[in-house]
């Protein structure tokens, strides 16, 4: 496995090669390589743990059937999410999106994000603060912006795997990406230029 979670190439052909094949166990190797950034995906743009759950599970149906049609060009790991985009954008287009209040949530127990103890009590609290601030933020984007913050930044596509997963041009996927990224650096402020300093 390389940087990432994806995997080399002669690996990932030969996984390919299993899924197309409709073998099981290549599913659940592709889960194990792929889970955390199906979930990691599906929770943020749903925002719903159960229903990103949900989402996950139909992504790994849709896969296996879709397998023995599967080329390969874009690779496996944009490919699976990309299915796992698409099923949750039709999920917010079948009801309409209500993250509720940004107060009333608690980004650190429904969005996966970690604060690690420090020394400094002041230092973890105004860590936590800045968190919050940071999700607050990210709920304000549109919806095809934030799937680009988290494709490129919070998972760490390259450009080219980002508009795979998205199903747009690599121009498309900077564009908003630029957008995002001058709405969230507004929305945090100092804070948001101090963390670029970082």
């Amino acid at each position: 496995m390389t940087r990432g979670g994806a995997l080399d190439p002669r690996t990932e052909t030969e996984l390919i090669a299993r899924l197309r094949r409709q073998d099981v166990d290549a599913l659940g190797e592709v889960f194990r390589t792929h889970g955390g950034a199906m979930t990691t995906l599906a929770r943020s743009l749903l925002r719903d743990p159960d229903r990103a759950d949900d989402a996950v599970e139909n992504a790994l149906l849709r896969i296996h059937a879709a397998a023995p049609k599967f080329r390969g060009e874009t690779g496996l790991r944009s490919w699976v999410l990309r299915i796992t985009a698409n099923l949750c954008r039709d999920e917010l287009r079948r009801r309409r999106f209500d993250g509720g209040r940004p107060e009333d949530l608690d980004p650190l127990a429904t969005r996966g994000l970690s604060v690690h103890p420090t020394p400094s009590w002041d230092e973890a609290l105004d860590r936590e603060k800045i968190l919050a601030q940071l999700e607050a933020a990210l709920d304000r984007l549109t919806d095809e912006q934030r799937e680009a913050v988290l494709l490129r930044d919070r998972l760490g596509l390259s450009y080219e795997e980002a508009a795979a997963a998205a199903g747009v041009t690599v121009d498309v996927i900077r564009a908003r990406l630029f957008r995002a990224r001058e709405k969230l650096r507004q929305a945090l402020g100092p804070a948001g230029r101090e963390e670029e300093r970082t």
